[in-house]
Order: structure tokens, then C-alpha cells, then sequence
């Protein structure tokens, strides 16, 4: 989308929206279709994604989606998002298939990375 410097990202998220500058934890979170803020020294730039997954490692991010438009106009960017989603198609579905797919894995990684607790109440 950018190989400017990015000083923060906004992702939609299954939670709600996330903000992340450079230098943050590392993760990976699964991205909802909709609208991704790039705020750059020089202003914002703005991706209406389909979904995917996207890697953060600190110093850099990678988005991987079926489907991004990238522009500095919020208004076309949303649009022409709108017009590519609402197209029917059956290769978009599978995409959607997948991304609730991506979803249910990385909620069974989290679970799967909790402490566990003892079932009789002992220590």
C-alpha cells in the first residue's frame, strides 16, 4: 500500500477499530472489509481492503488481502470499495468464506495461548 514511512495505522477489526505505530508489539490481526487509515508525515492516505490478515513486526506491516483500492481521497476510496464488494462474484465469496475462516483460527490461537486453570479448584 505504501513503502513511505507511516507514523500510525488504523485497521477495522472483528473488535472494533486498532491504532498501531511503529514500533509496536509484534502481532497479527484479522482485518475486516472496510476502510484502513494511513497517517503519513505528509497527511493521509486511505485502502478500502476486503479483509485478510495483517502482520505487524515493529518496524513494518504487511496486509494480506484479496482486494485493496488505495487513494488519498477517503470518498473514492470508499466508493470504489462499495462498487468491487457489491459486485457479485463467486470468487469473492470464497474470500469471504476464507476470512471468517482466518477469523476462527486466530480466536482458536488466542484461546489456545491462555493460561490454563485447575479444574478441582487446587493449586
Amino acid at each position: 500500500m505504501s513503502s513511505k514511512a507511516v507514523a500510525a495505522l488504523r485497521v477495522p477489526t472483528q473488535s472494533g477499530q486498532v491504532g498501531l505505530r511503529p514500533r509496536c508489539e509484534p502481532s497479527v490481526l484479522a482485518i475486516e472489509a472496510g476502510l484502513i487509515v494511513l497517517r503519513l508525515n505528509g497527511g493521509n492516505r486511505y485502502a478500502g481492503t476486503a479483509g485478510g490478515l495483517l502482520h505487524t513486526s515493529g518496524e513494518a506491516a504487511s496486509l494480506v488481502t484479496p482486494l485493496a483500492v488505495v487513494g488519498d481521497d477517503v470518498e473514492s476510496v470508499a466508493r470504489q470499495l462499495d462498487t468491487l464488494l457489491s459486485a457479485p462474484s463467486e470468487e469473492m465469496e470464497v474470500r469471504r468464506t476464507l476470512g471468517h475462516l482466518e477469523t476462527r483460527i486466530l480466536e482458536e490461537l488466542r484461546q489456545s495461548d491462555e493460561p490454563t486453570r485447575s479444574v478441582t479448584g487446587k493449586p
